[in-house]
């Protein structure tokens, strides 16, 4: 059983109000039913969140933490003291932050990017501000277009700065954002390149032919549910093809030119059309 993450435990009994777990060398742990979504049956498997009381006793919730050991994200502050901080972690127990793991002075309800840990010392799952120390521990390893989890961290003068996969610093170019971005944000995002440092260059969206040939069959099928016109070319404004076709301009450029060469489409000063085909 690992302590600050996802446990599937076998059920010994079921009460009334309470699932009564299997926790291995932990003991028999028990979970509100309120708190597990499935009708589990005994000699079954539950999923669920094991942490550890002010006893060091474990305990387990069917509610999930924002972020689990080992993850990264924001959390508000709910109380500062000189021995840490108290952060709201999402389940009825607060995650703690000691002191000594603060980079900045922190100021209650506001939000604060913290890594989660479990201390092998205090034998607590804990917080830390030093989340340099948790990353690029590891040569990346990734292929183009390679779908990953992105954390938005903060925003810089060429574009935001991202974790990806609870693992690496990535940066997303501003020219490669075509939605609303905001720090605190998780979202999927498709590796670019790694670069020489380490770091990874994130896109929004898959590039390359892959993308062109999805886009292809949009746009086509768009254009077949809109008597063959849609009011949108390679002039058009960023925004506008991104509200329209979920895609970049540059992606949809590429994309039009390769039905234009294959003799499918026209692209007009007022936008695109099927070609007529004869019967």
């Amino acid at each position: 059983m690992e302590i600050g993450k996802l446990n599937k435990l076998e059920v010994l009994e079921i009460t009334e109000k309470l699932i009564i777990l299997d926790g291995g060398e932990e003991g028999k742990l028990s979970v509100s039913r309120r708190e597990i979504q499935q009708k589990p049956e005994v000699g079954e498997n539950v999923e669920v969140f094991i942490y550890r009381n002010a006893k060091r006793e474990a305990v387990a919730t069917g509610f999930i933490p924002y972020a689990m050991a080992g993850e990264f994200d924001y959390m508000v502050v709910n109380e500062v003291s000189p021995a840490g901080a108290l952060l709201d972690w999402g389940i009825s127990k607060d995650l703690f932050l000691p002191s000594r793991e603060e980079t900045a002075k922190l100021r209650v309800d506001r939000s604060y990017l913290v890594y989660v840990y479990y201390d092998q010392n205090t034998r607590q799952v804990i917080a830390t501000m030093k989340v340099d120390d948790h990353l690029g521990l590891s040569e990346p390893q990734y292929q183009m277009n390679q779908e990953v989890e992105v954390l938005v961290v903060r925003e810089t003068e060429i574009g935001y700065k991202v974790i990806v996969d609870n693992a690496f610093w990535g940066i997303i170019y501003h020219s490669e954002i075509f939605e609303k971005v905001e720090y605190g944000m998780k979202t999927k995002g498709y590796v670019k390149c790694v670069r020489e440092d380490g770091k990874i260059d994130i896109a929004l969206q898959k590039q390359g032919y892959k993308v062109v040939d999805s886009l292809c069959a949009l746009i086509m099928d768009e254009l077949s549910h809109h008597n063959g016109f849609l009011p949108v070319n390679d002039s058009s404004d960023s925004q506008v093809i991104y509200d329209t076709f979920g895609c970049s301009k540059k992606s949809f450029k590429k994309t039009i030119g390769t039905l234009y060469r294959q003799q499918l489409i026209t692209i007009d000063d007022d936008g695109i059309r099927l070609v007529e085909t004869e019967e």
